[in-house]
């Protein structure tokens, strides 16, 4: 367990997913095992990346745990269960939703290393899912040897960041949700496949649909 996760741990046992909670750096230090001055500094790292917020009192401080922080405690929690109590797919529920029109720009300049890490060269554009918090959550249950990761690249004088992808399929077609790794929130969810989706599976705006996530 790397030190992130153990002290996100420990102050999520205290209460810090629901809200802000007391905690003073000697309290930390004395639950990690280390000196004042490493809690210190790891509270400000975990306030840098910001998987936590704090907020400074006289004698004491306030933290509470992100979105951030709280997708990286449900990582490992899905690693765990990968481990000691498989499941063999995850069903997320979701509405067919317009796109910005970005999708086909951006598949184009991934579709080599989606076709070298994913198996099939994509139709240049996505399939967009509108999803609730319940459905969206369960990407966070998605454990990590299930999740494809293309790295970053530059191509034309531009840099183009990582990207995961994670293998699914909707009513039998293989496809792939893609989340770049700036996205934290998610509410629509992009979905790629080797076909136009909608025009192969005679998918209209608005319909609901689910897409299934096998866990090897």
């Amino acid at each position: 367990m790397n030190w992130e996760i153990e002290i996100l741990k420990i102050l999520g046992l205290r209460g810090a997913l629901n809200g802000f909670i007391t905690v003073t750096s000697s309290e930390l230090a004395e639950d990690l095992g280390t000196s004042q001055q490493t809690a210190s500094n790891r509270i400000l790292s975990l306030l840098k990346n910001g998987s936590i917020e704090r907020k400074m009192g006289t004698r004491h401080q306030r933290i509470k745990i992100t979105a951030r922080g709280k997708d990286m405690l449900c990582k490992e929690y899905a690693d765990y269960m990968a481990m000691f109590k498989p499941v063999e797919k995850i069903i997320m529920k979701g509405t067919v939703s317009a796109g910005l029109g970005e999708g086909q720009y951006y598949v184009a300049q991934y579709a080599d290393q989606f076709k070298t890490s994913l198996g099939f060269k994509p139709f240049e554009g996505t399939l967009n899912l509108t999803v609730d918090e319940e459905n969206a959550q369960k990407l966070s249950h998605v454990p990590r040897s299930a999740i494809i990761e293309i790295k970053s690249f530059k191509a034309d004088g531009r840099s183009f960041g990582k990207v995961s992808c994670i293998p699914a399929r909707i009513r039998d077609v293989q496809c792939a949700i893609v989340i770049p790794k700036r996205s934290h929130h998610i509410n629509v969810i992009e979905v790629l496949a080797q076909y136009h989706l909608r025009k192969n599976l005679k998918i209209e705006e608005g319909e609901d649909l689910e897409i299934i996530i096998d866990i090897e």
